[in-house]
């Protein structure tokens, strides 16, 4: 399956980071200002799109030159990721991945969270910054790891019957609630790690 690759206008991971994400027959979009951060890097975006109040003229001018599609959607009802999200699913694309959706705006990053919560029953989505791999888990997931990763979870709002393998503090049909009871700062004991919960939104961030 084709992957996308979503540049928002938030804090990216270094390029070599980028590039073990990318490869060369991905389907990249730039919302707005994420275009801002990849010009450096060398990738060219299939599309940039978004309000384009944030990309620079310079920016805009360089990505026409390459053959980029550049479409302004002005209504200013949603943000410019959940944009891109519209605009993957009208194309019926799937399987994510997003750099830039974290960053030193807090406001920015819980409102990028907020925004996952709506779509990622729907799409399969998965946020990269510099430190963790974040996303929401659609009631269990496993992965690999090496024992002493850091592994936190999020409740949001709440999240219950969480249980756990493969973590240092263990979970057993627990109850998670953002203002409560957090899950953050556990580390991995084991080299496959699984999480399950029956109830409620999870946000998972995994140590890379």
């Amino acid at each position: 399956m084709q992957k996308i690759i979503l540049f928002l206008n938030g804090d990216l991971p270094s390029v070599n980071t980028i590039k073990k994400y990318c490869k060369p027959d991905d389907y990249i979009i730039c919302a707005d200002g994420g275009a801002n951060g990849i010009v450096k890097s060398g990738i060219v975006p299939n599309i940039i799109l978004g309000d384009l109040d944030s990309i620079t003229k310079a920016n805009i001018n360089y990505f026409r030159k390459k053959g980029v599609e550049i479409r302004k959607i002005s209504e200013q009802d949603t943000t410019d990721f959940e944009k891109s999200l519209f605009y993957i699913l009208e194309h019926n694309l799937n399987n994510v991945i997003v750099f830039g959706a974290v960053s030193s705006r807090p406001d920015h990053t819980l409102n990028n969270f907020s925004i996952l919560k709506r779509y990622y029953k729907i799409l399969d989505v998965k946020m990269i910054d510099k430190e963790f791999e974040i996303f929401y888990v659609k009631n269990n997931v496993s992965f690999k790891s090496e024992p002493g990763k850091t592994v936190s979870f999020m409740a949001m709002p709440v999240a219950k019957g969480i249980s756990t393998k493969g973590l240092k503090y263990a979970l057993k049909d627990e109850t998670l609630e953002f203002g409560i009871r957090e899950g953050t700062l556990n580390k991995t004991s084991a080299k496959t790690v699984s999480i399950s919960f029956k109830t409620g939104h999870l946000l998972l961030f995994i140590g890379k």
